[in-house]
């Protein structure tokens, strides 16, 4: 992802709505022959989890290459207090290529249907896949059954690079790390939106991620206004949970959601567009933003 400075976004009332969005860069494996899967609902969705133990682990064959990203809930105790503690390792015949030893409270976006028994909060691992097909082993280690979600990762359909445009009016920048990445954020505060201007025709894509603090707890829900000088408002509302790995550099109190993306196409000419706060009340909105990279040549 390139960057580009001082530039930014809109249109009339069409670009209001949502548009095309990129394709999902995980894709979840729902079926394995000689394991039975297991519905999880996860903020209201149902998603297919499998059960690993340390005398039971999960195999699972995966061509690569490609990356294999493993999301898991330990199974709790039926009175859970405190952090659970488990651990999770992946190999692929005798060679690890990837564990985790990690701990977890109980979940409270997550449940079994029809079961008493609690989830942990998840947690994820990320691997990478050597070529070919492989067989792997996914192990669970610790006294408690854990549930692993999986997902590999899909070619990018969104139609090539993107650019991310820097806002002419921000209260601030941050930066978010996520696994050996960072990603330009700006900040929306109370009274204080993000500007940004851009050329049209092209796709504005905006990424928002909430900013929790210490007293935010499950699902939060956040509603941003988009204007620009000329169309009519309009406002946009999400939920979102904590993002599981990423984080923020610089703003070590507060920890990132996970992001929700919003396509607007944009019309022929200059726009300007501004992004604000609605809710919560005194909280923060980050924002990123970009345009296909072929839209770069009508930029000023």
């Amino acid at each position: 992802m390139k960057s580009l400075s001082a530039i930014t976004v809109l249109c009339a009332a069409a670009w209001l709505s949502p548009g095309a969005q990129s394709a999902p860069a995980w894709t979840g494996l729902n079926a394995i022959p000689t394991e039975k899967p297991v519905k999880v609902v996860v903020e209201g969705e149902s998603r297919i989890y499998f059960r690993v133990t340390p005398q039971h682990p999960l195999a699972v064959e995966i061509t690569g290459p490609t990356r294999l990203r493993i999301v898991s809930r330990v199974e709790l105790a039926s009175a859970p207090k405190g952090k659970t503690a488990y651990g999770v390792q992946v190999t692929d015949g005798k060679r690890l290529i990837g564990s985790q030893q990690t701990e977890t409270e109980p979940s409270d976006d997550a449940s079994l249907p029809r079961s008493d028994t609690r989830l942990g909060q998840s947690r994820q691992l990320i691997v990478n896949v050597k070529s070919g097909a492989r067989a792997l082993k996914i192990a669970a280690r610790g006294e408690r059954p854990v549930l692993v979600r999986l997902l590999t990762s899909s070619p990018d359909k969104s139609g090539g690079e993107t650019v991310s445009l820097t806002p002419v009016a921000a209260a601030r920048s941050v930066s978010l790390r996520d696994a050996e990445k960072l990603i330009p954020y700006y900040s929306v505060l109370p009274g204080r939106p993000v500007r940004f201007r851009v050329i049209g025709p092209t796709t504005l894509e905006l990424l928002s991620r909430l900013d929790f603090d210490e007293t935010m707890r499950g699902t939060q829900s956040y509603r941003f206004r988009v204007t620009d000088g000329t169309a009519r408002p309009k406002e946009y509302e999400f939920k979102t949970t904590k993002a599981l790995t990423a984080t923020w550099e610089g703003l070590p109190d507060r920890i990132p959601s996970k992001f929700r993306r919003l396509g607007l196409p944009v019309t022929q000419g200059t726009h300007e567009i501004s992004v604000e706060l609605l809710k919560p009340k005194g909280g923060s909105l980050e924002i990123h933003a970009r345009i296909p990279e072929l839209a770069v040549g009508n930029t000023e």
